[in-house]
């Protein structure tokens, strides 16, 4: 015969499955309980495991791994960009429950997270909610751009070009994401970096700058090679 202590571990297991098998149906076999170890259940940690029921614990955004094989440009680190930075905000209307109401909505790159987030606010400036935006490019800001711009200047193969008379570097039009690349898939912030003359008509070099790790990991990009792996920059959308 169970003693209670033991029967209230036997039902702290059959529910556990329950709840297992029930989180399955909505988030597939990845799909965890949120209770780990049968544990004595009592009435308020029941309420709790009841409400929250199971979580798909989905992949979180993870910056891109320095690698002792990028060359750090000439440029002081305090200009590396960190936290969140945004991007752009604006108000927008939405009905809530038959009542219009407004938003104030901020479009931002997670630098700490290396993700484009959008976070919305109440009219009061009270946070209300934070999205994750997996795969969209956010347009540099002008301090991005200006980093940019510091570390192919700053970069010894670079530096020499970039300081001839003339010569202007465009940084901010163009995101590259390619799955599978060496410095460029998940987790990056890689930017085309164009050097060109004649007000920008002539291109004399281009580069891939990631602003994650904060250097330049394509010194020499070969359009040509490369071509279909650049894109234009999604904006605030």
């Amino acid at each position: 015969m169970q003693s209670p202590r033991q029967s209230r571990v036997t039902d702290d297991v059959a529910l556990h499955e329950m709840l297992r098998g029930h989180c399955r149906q909505f988030h597939g076999d990845q799909a965890q309980v949120i209770s780990i170890r049968p544990k004595p259940i009592f009435a308020g940690t029941l309420a709790l495991l009841v409400a929250v029921g199971c979580a798909s614990t989905p992949r979180s955004p993870a910056p891109a791994k320095a690698s002792s094989e990028l060359i750090a440009s000439d440029v002081p680190d305090a200009g590396r960009m960190k936290g969140i930075v945004v991007i752009r905000s604006y108000v927008d209307f939405f009905v809530i429950k038959g009542v219009e109401v407004r938003r104030r909505i901020e479009m931002a790159w997670d630098y700490d997270r290396a993700t484009a987030i959008r976070r919305t606010y109440d009219l009061s400036d009270k946070l209300l909610q934070t999205e994750d935006l997996p795969g969209a490019e956010m347009r540099l800001t002008a301090i991005e751009n200006d980093r940019v711009k510091a570390l192919v200047s700053g970069y010894p193969t670079l530096k020499d070009i970039a300081k001839q008379t003339g010569v202007v570097i465009w940084g901010g039009g163009f995101v590259l994401r390619k799955p599978g690349d060496r410095w460029c898939d998940a987790g990056t912030r890689c930017i085309h970096a164009i050097l060109s003359t004649d007000n920008g008509v002539t291109a004399v070099a281009h580069a891939i700058v990631d602003l994650q790790r904060d250097r330049v990991v394509y010194p020499e990009y070969d359009m040509d090679q490369y071509k279909t792996t650049a894109k234009h920059s999604m904006g605030s959308k």
